[in-house]
């Protein structure tokens, strides 16, 4: 069953030179040394502290347990899988669906404490008040920007969020740099799928056509029409030359400031104005394709 399922997957991924491959070995390149320092605390923080008595019993139930010895492969693939991910430099996160087995299994004795008596009861309610409270704090929106701080240690993706809307603000003051002419055979191409993701989702309302993005799965959903031979709009990171080196006569016409001080990745983003490809776009692509 496990090969049936995961098939599909590793035959696109053979038929397209293991691009997984690719993306792991970019973070373990950049970000492997720190990955391999937080893994342990993401075990505990990402799920929540709250849940780790309950996970460990999990774990010792499929490991000890004769009633469910059919289990026992699951008690023993967690381990294995973070000495790969800790191997590979892997992040931490990618241990966690596990944790979520695990934790269904600790459930069971999870319950037999709880109904020992009236103060397990008061102490686990309270626990898991307070560890729901810290899970959102993690991974929703509910703080100000200016807040990130102590989640964005933990949950970087949190801050990378913050500022879309100024992104997206900023590439379509560029647009409107453009000429009505221009813009007919104009392109937007981001740098990330990020980037892509916040014009695709703001854009709309600012009159910003669809954008295009060399990067990971994205640059599936391309390439732009090869009649699009106007001028392109580049969304890049500040410093970075990659895509701007793909295009003649760029000049910087607008930058990213996401108004509430995060240093994010976005923060500082430089919308460029370029000549339009001296190739087609079909044929450019490969070129701008990049995982990582």
């Amino acid at each position: 069953m496990a090969a049936i399922i995961a098939a599909p997957n590793l035959w696109w991924q053979f038929s397209n030179d293991w691009p997984q491959l690719t993306v792991a070995s970019g973070i373990a390149s950049d970000d492997g040394g720190a990955n391999r320092m937080m893994f342990l605390p993401d075990q505990i923080l990402l799920l929540s502290p709250v849940l780790v008595p309950i996970w460990l019993a999990g774990w010792w139930r499929l490991w000890r347990s004769e009633s469910i010895a059919w289990a026992r492969p699951i008690a023993v693939a967690y381990p294995v899988l973070c000495l790969i991910v800790l191997a590979t430099g892997g992040k931490g996160y990618y241990a966690l669906p596990l944790l979520l087995v695990l934790t269904a299994a600790g459930a069971v004795p999870t319950e037999r404490w709880w109904r020992a008596s009236a103060g397990n009861r008061r102490s686990l309610g309270v626990a898991l008040a307070l560890g729901g409270i810290g899970a959102a704090v993690i991974s929703l929106p509910v703080l100000p920007a200016t807040a990130l701080d102590i989640p964005n240690s933990i949950n970087r993706e949190q801050g990378e969020q913050v500022g879309w809307p100024e992104l997206t603000a900023a590439v379509a003051s560029a647009w409107e740099t453009l000429t009505p002419d221009q813009r007919d055979g104009a392109v937007i191409l981001t740098e990330n799928y990020g980037q892509a993701g916040a014009v695709e989702h703001y854009g709309p309302d600012l009159g910003l056509p669809a954008p295009y993005s060399g990067h990971m799965s994205y640059a599936d959903w391309g390439p732009p029409p090869d009649d699009r031979i106007g001028p392109v709009l580049v969304v890049h990171q500040a410093g970075g030359a990659g895509l701007t080196g793909s295009f003649a006569n760029c000049r910087a016409v607008a930058t990213v400031d996401n108004g509430h001080g995060v240093d994010n990745e976005e923060q500082g983003t430089v919308i460029s104005v370029c000549d339009g490809p001296d190739v087609a776009w079909s044929a450019l692509w490969p070129r701008l394709r990049h995982f990582y």
